[in-house]
């Protein structure tokens, strides 16, 4: 009896993880009630020190605490391919998305400025998080994931290049992010228990992420295929703020997104510190677009806007483009002959070609 009743027990565990990772694919956010149960105003209030980042000595490739995380059907064919941006039919919906990537040698910042101008405009946004960048900043991580504005996607375990990576390294990088989300959302509900919040909200909070973006936005078609296989969606971008190139300023990002933003777009920038000038132009940015008629909209929401224009690619202007990043980067270092600092991206360009 005993047996049997731990087996239905199991049964429906499974049963419930599964079916949360199935609403995030819906695009379901977090919880208001679990997010205020996590973030306190003593908590919430930015630190300068935060945004701050750095090299450290030696690389750290220990994985999570723990490593099981509730496993995503394989992708259907039309969410196949690498997502560069959604055809809305003319809607006016655009995806704001920000990175927080951390290297193995390296210790990347978190720059609340950036998550507190979206909050106070109301926008949603969707932070592509490292599963390191997750577990060196547990609190700022629990605080997105609960967050009803906001979703979480994954951005690989330490930024390794999935243009070099071998297929174990690959499914490494992707499994313990998985894990990592999935270890701080236990986390999240105990936390919201305490607090007397009720399952139903608890519920309302992806089990994992279902969406994905390559570091350096590189990848092969064997990263593609085990990718898809393992349900997770790849998103791309269509418009760079250009933000890790320490030239750029606030009226240089405003001046490249409005001139180039279309409907169904999904923008890149960084919220890890190394975005130059991203905080400072968000809250014009956010007013401007929405003076346009913009309307803000996790990824997962555009994807279900309309149809998502995807390669057989990953670049960033050009097919081929990302491939400049193999001669420097490789395993989730930065290059031995690279001096500490933000990690070259594809800066702003010409329009992306659409496959």
């Amino acid at each position: 009896m005993k047996q049997s009743l731990a087996m239905l027990l199991a049964l429906l565990l499974v049963l419930t993880l599964v079916l949360g990772a199935a609403a995030g694919r819906a695009g379901a956010g977090g919880s208001r009630a679990a997010f205020d149960a996590v973030a306190g105003p003593d908590t919430r209030t930015v630190q300068p020190a935060e945004k701050k980042s750095g090299r450290v000595t030696a690389p750290d490739r220990s994985p999570p605490a723990a490593t099981a995380f509730a496993q995503l059907p394989p992708l259907p064919p039309g969410l196949a391919g690498s997502i560069r941006r959604v055809d809305t039919h003319g809607e006016k919906l655009v995806a704001l998305t920000f990175d927080l990537c951390e290297l193995a040698d390296q210790v990347s910042g978190y720059d609340g400025a950036v998550v507190e101008a979206l909050r106070a405009a109301g926008a949603k946004a969707t932070f592509f998080a490292g599963g390191k960048w997750m577990r060196s900043h547990p609190r700022r991580a629990m605080e997105l994931l609960a967050d009803p504005l906001f979703e979480i996607g994954s951005h690989a375990w330490t930024h390794g290049n999935f243009g070099r990576l071998d297929s174990p390294a690959m499914a490494r990088e992707i499994a313990w992010t998985q894990a990592e989300y999935a270890l701080l959302r236990q986390e999240v509900a105990r936390l919201a228990r305490e607090k007397g919040v009720g399952e139903a909200e608890i519920a309302k909070i992806p089990a994992v992420p279902t969406l994905f973006r390559f570091p350096y936005g590189r990848c092969t078609a064997q990263a593609l295929a085990l990718l898809g296989n393992m349900g997770l969606c790849a998103v791309q971008w269509s418009l760079t703020s250009g933000d890790p190139d320490p030239a750029s300023t606030p009226q240089r990002i405003l001046d490249t997104v409005l001139a180039r933003i279309r409907p169904g777009d999904i923008v890149i920038g960084h919220a890890n510190g190394f975005g130059h000038g991203t905080a400072e132009a968000l809250p014009q940015l956010l007013a401007a677009l929405a003076k346009r008629g913009y309307r803000f909209v996790t990824v997962s929401e555009l994807l279900a806007a309309g149809r998502p224009v995807a390669a057989s690619d990953c670049y960033d202007s050009h097919p081929g483009d990302t491939a400049r990043y193999d001669a420097l980067f490789d395993d989730g270092t930065l290059h031995p002959r690279k001096k500490s600092g933000p990690r070259p991206e594809p800066r702003p360009a010409t329009m992306p070609k659409e496959q």
